[in-house]
């Protein structure tokens, strides 16, 4: 397999060694990883407790000891060590919110960074550093990584499941009050400017896809920039051979993010009621944490929707569903929910948003409609046709069960961090032959 993009030490770098004995890694997280409630949790986890099997990794985050404290035990079960730095997120929507959100305005770095930049988390990080040599930091999304800026360590690595700042612009660019949509300005466009700080201070960039990779080589200028693919569990996420309930439609994601909700609302109002007409007997179910008062009450208000809220196992969710929804209008990154219904055979209908990304064919192993029309179209021909679910979904299991494991997500990023360590210590011995001198 070939080295990552822009640096050595995979084949064709000849004279190049690859770092001997295990990688030792400063992890700064921006929150711990359980419970694994978002894309971006489950990635990371996914990657990083199989690195930990043959490296030292040592994680850091922000997390609260008393709501969180059982997240904290299965966090030093799987890491070297855990530090977690006290933190009580304020409540959105609070007068705490909304005072911390106005002061954030005379800030250079968007609300939802400035409120991860906390002195006791880069006191805590510095600590490590000084009790320990690390071979490198790694920033697990921008927030740990902006409030490490200003830090010496070296080298450092920022892996970013988005590029952020385009979450932050669509949300502007489909917004509609005059006054929100003068502060979402302003938020995506501090968020364009520290992101692209950040990448190219950082000394290599890990994304998730590989239009993100060329978006940020194109936007911030940075030429050392490597892409995983998206993983999925194959073991945990499989057919398992219970009935599909008539008609049912299903989503699956964490509610409180935005672009979740935007798509579920857009859905039911342009989407969902054409679906109805055509196939009377669809019925939707929206899995995730945190629904808004907004969504919760659609249940109220049309017996065919139900509202899970947290639920402990999306798998029988998916297991009966006719087919699978996406309907993000806004996004970035990639949605590892697809890959998951995927592997467990669902078909699976999303907007060219919701499936950004991810390496699908629409008609193959997909179905990809942006416009109310076409999109309910799609879900009705699923859901009258167990031929055309069959093959589409089908075809969806075989290309992530041939492609997307974990154990080659996770070999893939080992790669990439051996060959910044590699491009790190020959500048490093330069350096302190540079100061002797």
């Amino acid at each position: 397999m070939p080295g990552p993009r822009g640096i050595p030490g995979g084949e064709g770098c000849p004279g190049v060694q690859r770092p001997k004995g295990p990688l030792k890694i400063l992890l700064a997280l921006p929150r711990p990883l359980f419970p694994t409630d978002t894309g971006g949790k489950i990635r990371t986890l996914k990657i990083f407790e199989r690195l930990a099997g043959g490296h030292e990794i040592h994680a850091v985050s922000l997390a609260d000891s008393g709501s969180e404290a059982a997240a904290i035990v299965k966090m030093r079960q799987i890491f070297a060590s855990f530090t977690p730095v006290e933190w009580h997120e304020t409540p959105k929507f609070s007068p705490r919110f909304y005072a911390e959100f106005a002061r954030s305005r005379f800030s250079r770095f968007p609300y939802f960074l400035e409120k991860y930049r906390r002195p006791e988390y880069r006191a805590a990080v510095e600590a490590l550093l000084t009790r320990h040599e690390f071979d490198m930091v790694l920033c697990d999304f921008l927030h740990p990584a902006a409030a490490l800026l200003e830090s010496p360590a070296r080298p450092r690595v920022i892996f970013e499941h988005n590029v952020e700042y385009v979450i932050r612009k669509r949300h502007w660019e489909r917004e509609s009050n005059p006054a929100r949509k003068w502060v979402l300005r302003a938020e995506w466009e501090k968020a364009r400017a520290i992101e692209g700080e950040v990448c190219r201070a950082f000394d290599h960039v890990v994304v998730v896809s590989e239009d993100d990779r060329q978006q940020i080589q194109r936007e911030f200028g940075v030429d050392t920039v490597s892409a995983i693919p998206t993983g999925v569990d194959l073991e945990y996420f499989r057919p398992q051979n219970d009935a599909m309930r008539g008609g049912n439609l299903v989503f699956v994601g964490s509610m409180d993010w935005y672009p979740n909700e935007d798509g579920i609302l857009w859905f039911v109002e342009h989407v969902y009621p054409r679906i109805r007409h055509e196939a009377p007997e669809a019925n939707l179910t929206v899995v995730g944490r945190n629904p808004s008062p907004r969504l919760a009450q659609l249940a109220g208000q049309d017996h065919s929707i139900e509202v899970t809220g947290t639920v402990p196992d999306v798998r029988p969710y998916l297991e009966r569903a006719g087919a699978v929804i996406v309907p993000l209008r806004i996004g970035g990154g990639t949605r590892i929910k697809i890959f998951e219904a995927m592997a467990m055979g669902r078909a699976v209908v999303s907007t060219h948003v919701g499936a950004e990304g991810l390496p699908v064919t629409s008609g193959s192993d997909i179905l990809l409609a942006d416009e109310p029309a076409p999109f309910a179209d799609a879900v009705v021909a699923l859901l009258g046709q167990a031929a055309l679910r069959e093959r589409i979904g089908g075809a969806a299991q075989a290309m992530v069960a041939r492609d997307h494991s974990w154990e080659g997500v996770a070999a893939r990023m080992t790669e990439i961090l051996e060959g910044v360590i590699e491009t790190a210590r020959p500048a490093a011995a330069w350096e302190r032959a540079r100061v002797t001198t």
